[in-house]
């Protein structure tokens, strides 16, 4: 009986530093839009659309723009962003690819607000890791008075290169010293703690298309330490 008990304790703990993941592939037919939602950014007029390939997703862009005026273009901006909210510690990763530049990314939100109109969920505060040619940047979004405010939180500059599918991964760990984020791509690493107050209950995770054409395989999300 005493070996027994071992054993279930022994599956239990393995079963909890496994986690649970939620895994979406874009292939065709391999997914349901319906577990997603299209969020606007504040200031954007638009809200972009996914298109769907063989086995991929990828942004919808203006036909006939050249790939330096796509990387102004606020038409090339799509966030698709899972309905499922995600607590305790967790991964959220997506393999991706670009042309031209950028800037294929994963987004995290505590919550999502409402477009002027009622018709959108809209992006109030959000973390964006952003794939580019240059490097992975995490941008932190702040909404105030009614406007959006961002600023860089931290940064790698490295070498990524158009239409080679990266794996990006971004990590979120509570600690008693604050919430760390550890971003991983390509065999690199970064981190850093999440602005001193920063608290939530959850995250609505995702991705986002934008400044040219940028390409989805998949979305996952793990985590680590199981929440509700």
């Amino acid at each position: 009986m005493v070996k027994i008990i071992s054993l279930l304790l022994v599956f239990l703990s393995a079963a909890i530093l496994c986690g649970r993941e939620y895994y979406i592939s874009f292939a065709e037919g391999k997914w349901n839009p319906e577990d997603f939602q299209i969020v606007k950014a504040p200031g954007n007029t638009t809200v972009g659309a996914m298109l769907q390939n063989k086995d991929h997703i990828a942004n919808q862009v203006p036909a006939g723009m050249s790939a330096d005026k796509l990387l102004s273009s606020k038409e090339t901006y799509c966030a698709l962003v899972c309905k499922k909210k995600f607590h305790g510690d967790i991964t959220v990763s997506s393999k991706m690819s670009f042309d031209h530049r950028m800037a294929p990314l994963i987004v995290i939100a505590p919550e999502l607000g409402k477009s002027a109109d009622g018709k959108y969920p809209e992006f109030r505060e959000h973390f964006e890791i952003v794939l580019y040619d240059q490097g992975i940047n995490l941008w932190h979004h702040q909404y105030e008075n009614g406007r959006q405010v961002w600023y860089k939180l931290a940064y790698l500059a490295g070498k990524f290169s158009p239409e080679k599918i990266y794996d990006l991964a971004v990590s979120l760990r509570h600690t008693a010293k604050g919430i760390q984020m550890v971003i991983r791509c390509d065999g690199k690493e970064f981190g850093c703690t999440l602005p001193a107050g920063f608290k939530t209950d959850g995250y609505f995770a995702g991705i986002t298309g934008c400044e040219g054409v940028n390409r989805f395989y998949d979305f996952k999300v793990t985590q680590t330490v199981p929440g509700k």
